[in-house]
């Protein structure tokens, strides 16, 4: 059980507290911190039945401290949540329980957001690889039995420990808001044959804690890096020549008419309340088209620096 934390004492004590009442407890708790500052060690090192692990790789280095907390662990299955992920006392039961077949290499579980229909929607959709490259989500939806699935979601996952070490770990080089470092692994597994389910009983409350790195949610940023990271995840997991790299490029590209609708619906009055500073904030829209396109751009040296890392590391790209 490792729980991967940065800057977030308050979270990652509550975080503790959950898993504490856990109807079956973990063989091993395991705190992995890259925080700048000593709050989080004052809350967990006096925890006699934490393993603590601290590291200085700082910000953006989620999949490198997930690998930190893979190297300390020792049982059979590996299970990782985020510091504002907080368990259901039966979530561990639910998430070890399909590990009876042999196939299943990753379980996931429901990550519960407390947003109204959240239950119901994308029920056919969860945790795909659609033929565009791109990812569907959907991880608090609830359909009622295990399904198959092509990835999991990073605060709710686990995964046998020798499927992780057959295909040489975890692999980092997904920086800022580390978005497709979990795809990268779920994908890998998938590739090698591996199958991966979705196990809705195995619940965790998402509070979603600000980010201490800087930003928002869904701002700037993590468009940026949305991008980015996913052309570095396909062209890593599938190769240069894949067709699916070239069409995430053209869904990315045609995705950018609907900045370019809601600026043209605000700069005409169309949308809002139509005054002058309405129509003179609409530029701000395309803003977000400009850094989601030099994310996509930035992605492909990224890939080439990762892809090379990956051949001296000796993992193998397609």
């Amino acid at each position: 059980m490792i729980v991967i934390t940065f800057a977030r004492p308050t979270y990652v004590a509550q975080c503790l507290a959950h898993l504490a009442r856990l109807r079956t407890r973990p063989a091993q708790v395991i705190v992995v911190d890259g925080s700048p500052d000593d709050d989080t060690a004052a809350v967990v090192t006096d925890m006699s039945d934490v393993d603590y692990v601290r590291h200085a790789l700082g910000r953006g280095t989620m999949p490198e401290s997930r690998q930190l907390g893979l190297a300390r662990a020792t049982g059979d299955v590996v299970a990782f949540i985020d510091d504002d992920a907080y368990v259901d006392p039966e979530w561990i039961d639910e998430l070890v329980r399909p590990y009876a077949d042999p196939e299943v290499v990753g379980v996931g579980g429901r990550a519960v957001n407390g947003i109204p229909g959240e239950d119901v929607e994308g029920l056919d959709e969860i945790g795909r690889l659609r033929p565009d490259g791109t990812l569907t989500g959907y991880f608090g939806a609830d359909p009622h039995e295990v399904v198959d699935v092509d990835h999991l979601l990073g605060a709710n996952m686990s995964f046998r420990r020798s499927a992780l070490q057959e295909i040489g770990g975890i692999r980092g080089n997904y920086p800022g808001t580390c978005l497709c470092e979990e795809s990268d692994i779920s994908l890998r597994l998938g590739l090698r044959g591996g199958r991966l389910v979705f196990a809705p009983a195995a619940v965790v409350r998402h509070v979603a804690a600000p980010y201490t790195t800087g930003g928002q949610r869904f701002d700037r940023r993590y468009l940026y890096y949305s991008r980015r990271n996913h052309v570095v995840l396909l062209a890593r997991v599938f190769g240069w020549a894949s067709p699916m790299l070239r069409r995430y490029a053209r869904t990315a590209i045609v995705a950018q008419r609907s900045y370019l609708r809601v600026f043209w619906e605000r700069a005409t009055g169309a949308e809002g309340d139509g005054s002058t500073s309405s129509r003179l904030r609409a530029p701000i829209v395309l803003t977000r088209s400009v850094v989601e396109m030099v994310g996509l751009v930035a992605g492909v040296p990224a890939a080439w620096v990762a892809r090379a890392r990956d051949r001296r590391a000796g993992v193998r790209s397609p």
